[in-house]
């Protein structure tokens, strides 16, 4: 057996106040004594997908960027395949060197279904003479970090790929 709900509801009753404020207490209309506005607050607008295996430099990296970027995070190409098929991004940050599937396997896979994802690649590697790296950066026209690298260098990479983007 099923109910039909009340939908029946008291009269509402409206109480109009009146309050006068004394010139002389110094208030102005709209304005609250000793009350400071909030900060306000930026949220991250952009997307950006960080691959690396090391838990420590991972950590730092999304750390550092998680203030400008919602930061979805991938130990290897394999789970970045997974990222990049369920997400747009609008900066890719890849290691080149990763177990499972590195760097330029992932990049190959992804610009294959997404070509337009190519300009957004910024590769890093620790191996600063390897032939096959350099060749690969060469035929791609990759945009490489070497690491060590500092934050603020990361930083301007990331915002000379977004304006070329523009």
């Amino acid at each position: 057996m099923s109910r039909t709900p009340n939908l029946y509801s008291p009269p509402i009753e409206v109480v109009t106040l009146d309050v006068e404020v004394p010139e002389d207490q110094g208030l102005k209309m709209g304005v609250a004594p000793d009350v400071v506005a909030p900060e306000e607050t930026t949220m991250p607008t952009g997307r950006l997908l960080l691959l690396e295996d090391r838990d420590d430099f991972r950590d730092v990296l999304r750390d550092h960027l998680s203030s400008k970027f919602q930061v979805a995070l991938a130990p290897s190409g394999v789970e970045g395949l997974r990222e990049i098929r369920e997400n747009a991004f609008d900066i890719i940050l890849c290691d080149m060197m990763m177990p499972r599937m590195g760097g330029e396997m992932f990049y190959w896979a992804v610009t294959r279904s997404r070509p337009a994802t190519a300009k957004r690649f910024i590769f890093f590697t620790g191996h600063r003479n390897n032939p096959a790296l350099e060749y690969f950066f060469n035929r791609v026209n990759a945009t490489v970090l070497i690491k060590p690298f500092q934050l603020k260098e990361l930083d301007a990479t990331i915002d000379s790929v977004l304006r070329r983007l523009l």
